[in-house]
């Protein structure tokens, strides 16, 4: 065990030896491996070189090697420079005269028709932008019908912008379009529509309210139009990204540089004709009103003395992006834009810095269209060779001008980046017809298509995506709603190409290639697009479903991890939906390092939280797209309290309690002055309820009472917050918010629990939350177990739990003894189960339990969340389960069971490597147990030990126990 430890921290490494400049912890009596930095005050652009020394009950080791860390910019005082905009000199003229949103209650038909007339002066081409909010029915100028593209009216968010580009005379010309009512249930009594002009005289032709007529019906008269109450931003339509760049002289003596970037779209940086760094679709979804993330990277081997050249492609990424449900710039208004800091260290310790000022130069880039979900376009005809290497002419580029800065401060990136972590080979081909292949990469996955091509020159080629297949063996979309899931390829000449979006990613299992003569499987590769977060768990059983089962929860997280813990990575939503975090993080955490990204997702949470201290449904959140959204929704606000809980308990590292605590405090304070008596009756926002149980006929049937849902979410929070305030030290705050836990666990009893054991409705879920929370009253403990067991069995050993019971059902059960049916459970193969998903073929969770019969309008083949029951995996199959933060003190104990010969888990904490297994051999079970230094595991092995005294076995419990520190053991057990 580590008795003490002695931390030091210089601004050189030759005065770490000397007890440092900056901080010197002294020797500190303390088995912690997690310490927060308590020295001198640190500076931006500080490299801070640190070691540590511990001593164990074997005396002092030595110190480490020393390692460093180095401080970015703190603060706008930081940077130099300004921001860049990213954006062509007619698109800045076009957002100087703002269209004028027009509106009017429906007629008898449920639509609304509008008409502008205008005038051109000089014949030629004429660009229309419409956008409305409602359904875009019909649409003409000068009588003539022009196309619309049908917009699937079940999609999440509201329609995209339609770009008309077309040829007229001079002369009068009349715009007449019906805008309808979109379907329940989010239908409006009103619809609205907003218009831009522009021709090769005009770039902003005046439509203004008082041009503008409207009438409910073809028979209905024509009257003024009324410019609608609330103004919102036009939702321009995706254009061409831009590409930056400037020169720069570097003197001679360089000794290190870094480049701290942040963007307003999709930003790829490069230096000298190379790329810098590796991070993927950045910069990352964010709040930008509310902070700004940049990053850092050392491009010190990228630079030469003399001239160099730094670029930048700006495409519209998460901020231009379309967000459902608000639309495109849904976190501030256009341009894209760019800012940098370019900072170099000299031998003679002089400083020199590279940032945006008058001295960069732009155009329209060769990526035509970049939009997350509808994807990519790349003309690479249009790509000027060079364009990022020192010598290459700029000449005829644009000057960059200055952007206002955006609402938010800049802030570091607090988790690691999106990157390609892995490669998926296809394993299958299949040519249709003479240019048209269909390829199965046998995994669903979030990420792209990258492609070798050999073509002519202008020749198109089109990579389209799916999760499943139609009954025809084609791409079947139906499920992605409204997100196109398209890239294509304009080819440059006819040498081999190879081709790959930037600033999108898609989630799918199956592409389709068209255009090339040939294409071979080697030529085809799948990038796997996530966060980098560490693999920390692993686990590993006899049974394939199950196994298959970890598996592809382990995909699912990867494909869901991107940036923020999205839903779903296919369809036009992949937002960052708390009650699928909620239910996950224990399962994530175990499955890899989500310290950071934990920390980075709850600054998200807090820039949504309401004054009223609601949690929002998903963060970041552009705006309540429904009146009930800014009240807390049970199971879902309880993110803000269950993420820190999970993160600090599986880490020790107090950050992520200390930033929420206040933002905690709030929510748990607005929730308990609605609701006085402890039941939570009030202010539940949109209460989804236990979100798509198996008896729920339409998802948001009360399958379970809400009132029983949101008090066991309330009681468990406040239980959360007694215990990480014990565990940092609040111990006041913990005795007052153990009385808040007392009370609403009392009042849940009072309300819920009858004398017979009976829980609310006798839900799965009624019983599921009470046994696994703590409210049942003991007495009746038993007895509700014995009834939800009853429950399943009655029902063919099945679950009809939704989002919020499924993740605790099989613990609840361990938990009142039903071992085997806990396992019978995992192990069933019937619809609904886990099983039937992995039987027809699943390689990552479904949303539903029916993904393969569901409704399209709500149907993702790679939603984590029913994944959540991994967590039992790891803490009750393999046995591993954390009792102090940290891993300071788990538990290792394992409930096995006869249908499985074997099971491994193993766990990276933050102390060191844990493992668990065990392997059935004839009438005894032999275990292998890995604990690490400074750790302490409470043993709970089946059965009686074998030739040895080390466990102590219990007769009444038939189990072995004992207390054991760190080492490798080996025992066999024997049920008597």
């Amino acid at each position: 065990m580590q008795h003490a430890y002695r931390i030091v921290v210089a601004s050189s490494p030759e005065l770490l030896p000397q007890g440092g400049d900056l901080w010197d912890s002294g020797v500190v009596e303390s088995t912690a491996a997690s310490v927060l930095y308590a020295g001198q005050p640190l500076v931006a652009g500080l490299r801070c070189y640190w070691a540590v020394s511990v001593w164990t009950s074997k005396g002092e080791g030595q110190a480490s090697e020393p390692s460093f860390w180095e401080m970015g910019p703190l603060s706008e005082q930081d940077w130099d420079g300004t921001w860049l905009a990213a954006e062509s000199d007619a698109d800045q003229l076009a957002r100087q005269v703002p269209p004028i949103w027009l509106a009017g209650e429906i007629g008898p038909d449920a639509s609304r028709e509008f008409n502008v007339t205008w005038v051109i002066t000089q014949a030629g081409p004429v660009r229309l932008i419409v956008a409305t909010k409602g359904v875009l029915q019909r649409i003409a100028v000068d009588g003539k019908v022009l196309p619309v593209e049908p917009w699937s009216v079940i999609a999440f968010g509201g329609p995209p912008a339609y770009t008309f580009d077309l040829k007229l005379e001079a002369g009068p010309h009349e715009i007449t379009a019906v805008v309808a009512q979109r379907p329940h249930p989010l239908s409006l009594s009103e619809v609205a529509i907003a218009a831009h002009l522009t021709d090769s005289v005009v770039p902003s032709i005046d439509l203004s309210a008082d041009r503008w007529q409207t009438r409910a019906g073809q028979d209905a008269a024509w009257r003024p139009a009324a410019s609608a109450a609330e103004q919102t931003d036009f939702p321009w339509p995706p254009g061409p990204a831009r590409l930056l760049r400037r020169t720069f002289d570097v003197p001679a003596g360089l000794v290190r540089a870094c480049v701290h970037v942040a963007a307003l779209g999709g930003c790829v940086l490069r230096l000298n004709g190379t790329r810098v760094g590796d991070a993927e679709l950045q910069g990352e979804p964010a709040d930008y009103r509310v902070h700004v993330p940049y990053r850092t990277y050392d491009v010190t081997a990228q630079l030469t003395e003399g001239k160099n050249a730094i670029g930048a492609l700006i495409g519209d990424g998460f901020y231009a992006s379309y967000l459902a449900p608000t639309g495109r710039y849904s976190f501030g208004a256009a341009p894209r834009r760019l800012r940098i800091a370019l900072v170099m260290q000299f031998a003679d310790g002089s400083t020199r810095q590279v940032t945006g000022d008058h001295d960069w130069t732009g155009r329209s880039a060769h990526l035509l269209r970049s939009e997350i979900y509808a994807g990519e376009h790349w003309d690479l005809r249009q790509e000027p060779i060079g364009w990022d290497s020192p010598d290459f002419d700029d000449a005829d580029w644009d000057p960059v001008g200055a952007a206002e800065a955006p609402a938010g401060p800049l802030v570091a990136a607090l988790a690691p980046p999106v990157r390609a972590i892995v490669s998926v080979a296809p394993v299958s081909l299949r040519l249709v017809g003479t240019s048209r292949y269909l390829i199965d990469f046998g995994q669903n996955f979030a990420g792209r298509v990258r492609v070798r091509i050999s073509g002519e020159a202008g020749q198109t080629i089109t990579v389209r995506h799916s999760e499943i297949l139609d009954d025809e063996g084609e791409l079947d979309v139906s499920n992605l709603r409204i997100a196109n899931a398209t890239d294509t390829y304009v080819l440059r000449d006819d040498q081999t190409t190879v081709v790959e979006p930037s600033f999108t990613y898609h989630g799918f299992r199956y592409a389709e290639v068209t255009g090339p003569a040939q294409l071979n499987m080697t030529d085809v590769v799948g990038v796997v697009l996530s966060s980098d977060l560490p693999q920390t768990g692993r686990f590993e059983t006899s049974d394939p479903i199950i196994q298959r089962l970890w598996e592809n929860t382990l995909w699912s997280q990867r494909s869901n991890f991107v940036g923020i813990p999205t839903d779903c990575p296919q369809r036009d939503e992949r937002l960052g939906w708390t009650g699928d975090a909620q239910v996950f993080w224990d399962t994530a955490s175990y499955n890899m390092d989500v310290a950071a990204f934990t920390r980075s997702f709850a600054r998200e949470m807090r820039g949504a939280q309401e004054v009223n201290g609601a949690f929002p449904m998903w963060a970041p959140q552009a705006a309540l797209w429904h009146p009930l959204a800014g009240s807390p929704l049970p199971g879902w606000a309880d993110a803000g309290v269950e993420l820190p809980y999970v993160a600090y308990l599986h880490t020790a590292d107090r950050t992520i309690v200390d930033e929420n605590w206040d933002a905690m405090t709030a929510y748990l304070d607005g929730i308990l002055a609605s609701n006085p008596d402890g039941v939570w009756r009030n202010g539940r926002g949109l209460d989804l309820g236990d979100w798509l149980s198996f008896d729920a006929v339409e998802p948001m049937d009360e399958t379970t009472p809400r009132d029983l849902i949101g008090t066991a979410m309330l009681a468990r929070s406040l239980d959360r917050m007694a215990v990480m305030a014990n565990w940092t030290d609040r111990h006041a705050e913990a005795a007052r918010w153990r009385n808040e836990a007392d009370t609403v666990a009392a009042a849940f009893g009072r309300t819920f629990v009858q004398d017979d054991g009976t829980v609310g409705n006798g839900s799965h879920t009624s019983y599921i939350l009470a046994l696994r929370l703590g409210l049942v009253p003991e007495l009746l403990r038993e007895k509700a177990g014995a009834l939800l067991a009853a429950n399943v069995r009655s029902r063919g050993t099945m679950l009809t739990t939704g989002f919020l019971g499924t993740p605790l059902a099989l613990d609840a059960l361990a938990d009142v003894g039903e071992v085997e049916l806990a396992y019978s459970l995992l192990l069933r193969r019937e619809y609904p189960s886990w099983g039937y998903m992995i039987e027809r073929g699943a390689t990552t969770i479904w949303e539903r339990w029916n993904g393969d019969t569901a409704d399209i309008a709500m149907n993702s083949f790679n939603h984590y969340a029913l994944g959540a029951v991994c967590a039992f995996l790891y803490r009750r199959v393999a046995g591993i389960e954390p009792l102090e933060p940290g891993f300071a003190r788990f538990s290792i104990a394992p409930l096995t069971d006869a249908r499985l010969t074997s099971a491994s888990g193993g766990y990276d904490s933050v102390r060191g490597r844990i493992e668990s297994s065990w392997e059935r051999d004839s009438d005894q079970t032999v275990h292998t147990l890995r604990i690490p230094v400074g750790s302490e595991a409470e043993v709970r092995l089946p059965g009686r030990v074998i030739d040895t005294t080390t466990l102590a076995y219990d007769r009444a419990t038939g189990v072995s126990t004992g207390l054991l520190g760190s080492g490798t053991y080996h025992f066999k057990t024997r049920v008597s």
